[in-house]
């Protein structure tokens, strides 16, 4: 009788030496698939341009580290308002944030290739100063969860 017991209770023990192995596995991934830092952020806000709202352009973060906090994160601005999602863009961390909103002069330019010879289209130029988009000394802290950023630039740079 007693051999019978004992291969019972291996055989038991089994069952549940599988599971707390499917359980560490579990547990792995899903550290991995989330990461060990401090979760994904979103970021929304308005922009505006001598106080008025950019009608449309591009704002992108930028991790302003030296080791950098995460990817960058780039929405386009329309009708003031953006939003970043909290899709794996960004990290909690200091970014430099740039601006870029394209400004009609009113004059007519050629297209260029691939349009066909003669295409004329609205010349654009940056509205925004290199203060704020390629040379940005903007900084913003991005916190994990929800953030609300909201971005207020001049065309004078002060």
């Amino acid at each position: 009788p007693f051999p019978a017991i004992r291969l019972l209770s291996l055989r038991s023990r089994e069952p549940m030496t599988t599971a707390l192995c499917r359980g560490r596995w579990f547990l792995f991934l899903t550290l991995l698939a989330f990461g060990c830092g401090g979760g994904d952020a979103a970021v929304q806000g308005t922009v505006t341009l001598d106080g008025a709202p950019v009608e449309s352009g591009i704002v992108s973060f930028i991790p302003a580290d030296k080791a950098p906090a995460g990817p960058t994160g780039r929405a386009s601005i329309v009708k003031g308002h953006y939003t970043i999602p909290s899709s794996g863009q960004l990290k909690p961390g200091l970014y430099r944030v740039e601006v870029q909103a394209p400004r009609k002069t009113g004059k007519k330019i050629p297209a260029g290739s691939p349009a066909p010879p003669g295409t004329m289209v609205d010349e654009e130029v940056e509205a925004v100063p290199e203060k704020y988009n390629k040379k940005s000394t903007l900084q913003k802290e991005v916190k994990a969860g929800s953030n609300a950023i909201d971005l207020e630039v001049t065309s004078s740079g002060k």
